[in-house]
């Protein structure tokens, strides 16, 4: 499978960006998508992750345009 197909497949390659806050506090964590450009802003805190509390993911316009023609040749 290919790195955009994981990406539509809603599986992306995400690398920590920024943190805000302590380790022993509820953290901000920005992760943004190497292969898509998709951003997300979570809250980590005592090891888990929340996906998407501050801010859902978000993705480029190209992705979405990718992602809607995939879907297309899908069901067509």
């Amino acid at each position: 499978m290919e790195p955009i197909e994981k990406c539509l497949d809603k599986q992306h390659d995400l690398m920590v960006i920024y943190v805000d806050g302590y380790e022993d506090h509820p953290q901000t964590v920005v992760r943004w998508c190497k292969i898509c450009g998709a951003v997300v802003v979570d809250t980590d805190y005592d090891g888990r992750t929340h996906p998407g509390d501050v801010m859902k993911m978000i993705t480029p316009q190209t992705f979405k345009k990718i992602w809607k023609y995939r879907k297309e040749q899908s069901n067509g």
